[in-house]
Formats: structure tokens, C-alpha cells, sequence
């Protein structure tokens, strides 16, 4: 976040629609790292696991499943630490203003556990045969998190190409989220 800041906000002066900077990457952060450690662990899901799927019988989704909800904890702990600035930028004076969007945060949460466990799975099937497709996906993610507007917000997209932002799958959570 504080790499994001300096580089984003004070040396390419990227607006942030008139959130403290630290904040907005902050949140950005703090959804696309949920997503993307869901996606990527439960992404090798099949290949790990392998020597257990042909032992025991026992639903194969557990595995999966497990990654997503273990990695609430982690998310758990950097919303602690976003609500703590958040206080602190609010009790500062910047203009954050709570409202009922507040409300769709479980939904939020849901979608992108379901969202990185889906994408997670996906890949992890097509990794069963190419190997390498592991490799690939932290280059991916990283792709993926630029295209989608984590370090920028959706407004300084222009209009006519708002459309295509709006096929990305984390768009809207980001953006909501914020």
C-alpha cells in the first residue's frame, strides 16, 4: 500500500476521487490479496493433494473449500488494519463518509471467496495436465490485478472503454468495497 501510494499517487499523481490515497490503495489491496490468495491456492489443489484424493475417499471440494475459508483469517487481519486508518484518517478529518454500502460488505466477501475458489478450481483442473499453468498464474494474477482498478479508480477510465472494466469480475467488488 505505501509502495502504491508513492508511486501511484505522488509521482504519477493519479487521482483517487477524493479519498486519502493510503486508504484508497489500501482497500484496493486489501480485496484484490483475498481474491488472488484464494485463486492461486486452491489453484494447485489437485496436484498436492493427489497422493490423499487416492487414498481416502472423501468429498474433493473440502480441500478447496478449506483454502478459501483459512484465508478469511488473513483477510480478517488486514481489514483490522484497514478499519484501524480508516479511524484514524476519519478522526484526522479526510472526507470518509460510511454509508449503506456498508451493508453489501458479507456479499462482497461471499462473491470474491466464491469468485477466487471458482477461478481456483478451474485452473487447477487444467494444471492436472499442464504443468506449467501453475507457473503462469502469478503472472497472470499480477496482469489481472492491473486490469482491474486497484491502483486507479474506474473514473479515470475513459467512457467509452468503461464497458470493458465492467466484464472484469473483481471490477465491481473493488470498486464497491472502496
Amino acid at each position: 500500500t505505501l509502495v502504491f501510494t508513492i508511486i501511484f499517487s505522488n509521482i504519477a499523481h493519479i487521482s483517487t476521487d477524493g479519498l486519502p490515497p493510503f486508504l484508497f490503495y489500501m482497500a484496493g489491496t486489501v480485496a484484490w490479496t483475498y481474491f488472488a490468495s484464494c485463486m492461486t491456492q486452491t489453484s494447485n489443489t489437485f496436484i498436492s493433494n493427489a497422493p490423499i484424493f487416492g487414498k481416502v475417499y472423501f468429498p474433493r471440494m473440502v480441500v478447496p473449500i478449506s483454502i478459501v475459508i483459512s484465508n478469511l483469517l488473513t483477510f480478517a487481519i488486514q481489514l483490522l488494519l484497514f478499519l484501524a486508518f480508516a479511524g484514524y484518517f476519519f478522526l484526522k478529518g479526510s472526507p470518509i463518509h460510511p454509508n449503506l454500502w456498508i451493508v453489501l460488505f458479507p456479499f462482497l466477501l461471499i462473491q470474491m471467496a466464491a469468485l477466487g475458489l471458482g477461478m481456483g478450481i478451474l485452473i487447477s483442473s487444467m494444471t492436472t495436465k499442464y504443468r506449467d499453468l501453475a507457473l503462469a498464474l502469478g503472472f497472470g494474477a499480477q496482469l489481472w490485478m492491473y486490469a482491474t482498478p486497484v491502483v486507479y479508480p474506474l473514473s479515470q477510465i475513459p467512457e467509452k472503454w468503461q464497458f470493458l472494466f465492467a466484464l472484469n469480475p473483481m471490477t465491481a467488488i473493488v470498486e464497491t468495497f472502496r
